[in-house]
């Protein structure tokens, strides 16, 4: 269980997330919304450990990560951010075998064990005829799948996606979704991801966390909060909710124009 109490974070001297408080409970998939700025990027951060909050806590277990050391923090929360460095010279199974960095004790060696979860996470990825490919010279989409291979490689009870469907076009985008339900169900590892659209966030996330200007605005369910009131509040805009008897999740689209 990952439990966040009254976290608090600024960024010279602009106050970025403010008193976030949460509970993220085992093999939950739970989706980060709101608009630009505010502060989903910055909370993924926060939960891995990479930025310290100024007050607050992000207890796994009940353990305060900050009293953790970065090779148990990877060991158990994964991280996968927005920007990603290109490592242009790695073929796609050296950027998977990456994954595997905090389980290495003296050196580089790959046991039996980090091969199984490399060769495990190319092939969930559909990227076995890529594997031997240096990263140049395979597509924008493809890479993205090679980092999320890596990601999965890692092998952590906790998976932090940030905008992992970006630079994928529309297959993927469904596959990866459904891939990250598919490995909860089988693994029970719990995801927290930042998305862009509400409606591809509907038919994976178990849980939302709705953030606007650093505050939670809302939390639970989508059948819950999700609604048009709070749309226009967010993000203000004028949408409205369907259910279709077909579907099995809720749909938005935005409202007639007068």
């Amino acid at each position: 269980m990952l439990h966040i109490k009254n976290l608090s974070f600024s960024y010279k001297n602009q106050m970025i997330l403010k008193e976030i408080s949460m509970i993220v409970n085992e093999g939950q998939i739970v989706a980060l919304v709101g608009p630009n700025g505010s502060g989903k990027s910055t909370l993924l951060r926060c939960l891995n450990g990479f930025l310290p909050p100024d007050n607050g806590q992000v207890l796994l277990n009940g353990e305060d990560i900050r009293s953790k050391n970065r090779k148990w923090i990877s060991r158990h929360i994964a991280l996968l951010p927005q920007n990603l460095e290109a490592i242009q010279q790695f073929s796609v199974y050296e950027l998977v075998a990456m994954g595997r960095s905090p389980y290495q004790q003296f050196g580089w060696f790959l046991k039996e064990d980090d091969k199984k979860f490399i060769e495990w996470a190319i092939e969930y990825m559909n990227l076995g005829s890529l594997r031997e490919r240096p990263l140049d010279k395979i597509s924008g989409g493809e890479r993205q799948r090679a980092w999320i291979a890596m990601i999965l490689a890692q092998n952590t009870d906790i998976v932090l996606l940030d905008e992992p469907i970006t630079y994928l076009d529309l297959k993927y985008q469904w596959y990866l979704l459904e891939i990250i339900k598919q490995v909860r169900w089988q693994f029970n590892k719990t995801f927290i991801l930042v998305l862009h659209d509400i409606n591809q966030a509907m038919t994976v996330a178990d849980h939302f966390v709705v953030l606007k200007e650093g505050y939670i605005r809302a939390y639970g369910q989508a059948e819950d909060i999700i609604t048009s009131h709070l749309l226009k509040d967010v993000y203000d805009v004028s949408a409205r909710i369907y259910h279709l008897s077909d579907y099995g999740c809720p749909v938005i689209l935005p409202s007639e124009v007068s």
